[in-house]
């Protein structure tokens, strides 16, 4: 009973009102506020194949931003903790978000991002797993990306940076990069990567290699 419950939040009536929100309310918000710029939108599959969308990560409004960027819903893989606030919980479940343990995802998460994807969702997850602090670099990469495209049924991959918007009337660019097919004849580390350079050339950022993240993240702890 509770799948089925969960079924409804993926319907026409949540895209559409996932687009009034974005549409009405943030679209114009963004360019007013930030002086929005959206390029590489005819890199958006619009022939209803399944795809996963991965970003790097600024700030909670990001999902937000992605979704002016493909121009519809997107259902973000969200950690469990954050469904732990009542409040939050119920917001970001209407809005489409898949929770998720990132330490063990479990065979239920999996089936859930699958009937997402049938359903004509595109599911996000951004590269560094969280927010990162750095303006300059990628400091970690996270393999939830590799791992999902491969057990949600080899997947491809919908590369987005995010770049500016520090604060109000800053630039605020979203570069959406070409499709990046399923190759499965490499491993999660290289898919990793590649996802991760795609991300860290659209927002012109530096992918540290992984003796440099260590060290990175350490700086930010």
């Amino acid at each position: 009973m509770k799948e089925a419950a969960n079924e409804v939040y993926y319907d026409s009536f949540h895209a559409l009102c996932h687009r009034l929100i974005v549409y009405g309310i943030l679209y114009p918000y963004y360019f007013l506020r930030y002086k929005c710029k959206i390029m590489g939108q005819e890199n958006v599959p619009n022939d209803g194949r399944p795809y996963l969308i991965v970003s790097n990560h600024f700030s909670y409004s990001d999902p937000t931003i992605i979704s002016m960027a493909v121009r519809g819903p997107v259902a973000y893989v969200a950690k469990q903790e954050l469904f732990d606030d009542s409040l939050l919980s119920k917001t970001i479940t209407f809005l489409g978000a898949i929770p998720i343990n990132r330490d063990k995802p479990g065979p239920s998460t999996i089936k859930k991002i699958k009937e997402v994807l049938h359903k004509g969702w595109p599911v996000g997850i951004f590269i560094e797993g969280t927010r990162n602090k750095s303006r300059d670099n990628i400091s970690k990469l996270e393999q939830g990306a590799a791992f999902l495209a491969r057990l949600a049924g080899k997947i491809d991959v919908l590369p987005i940076g995010i770049q500016g918007g520090q604060k109000s009337f800053d630039k605020l660019t979203i570069k959406v990069g070409k499709l990046i097919p399923f190759d499965g004849n490499k491993s999660l580390d290289e898919m990793t990567w590649i996802y991760g350079q795609a991300v860290a050339d659209l927002a012109e950022l530096k992918l540290l290699k992984e003796d440099d993240q260590l060290a990175a993240n350490q700086l930010q702890k």
